[in-house]
């Protein structure tokens, strides 16, 4: 399936977030990291509503509201695009078993 560049970190940002949601903030949509030390700066990557709803139109993530979004959870199907994703980057993959 094809997914926007800014689509795809996205669901990249969302796989690696606490519960893979995405929350909405003041900048639009961030994922919490998984792992928050108290004592450093968090550098999270910040998405816009719209590939908020790239990723939903390709029902990838469920939103709370349709309308007003405020979270946008990875369903099974966005779980498994975004791990084959991961497959695809990882330097361990060969080009045969991408295939």
């Amino acid at each position: 399936m094809y997914l926007q560049p800014l689509a795809k970190q996205a669901l990249l940002a969302a796989h690696a977030a606490q519960g893979m949601r995405l929350h909405k903030t003041r900048g639009g949509f961030a994922g919490i990291p998984a792992q928050v030390n108290t004592s450093s700066r968090v550098s999270m990557q910040v998405f816009t509503i719209r590939p908020i709803r790239w990723l939903d139109e390709a029902c990838l993530v469920s939103l709370d509201d349709p309308q007003f979004p405020k979270v946008a959870t990875l369903n099974a199907r966005g779980v498994a695009a975004a791990q084959e994703l991961l497959a695809r980057k990882s330097p361990t993959s060969t080009p045969e078993a991408a295939e």
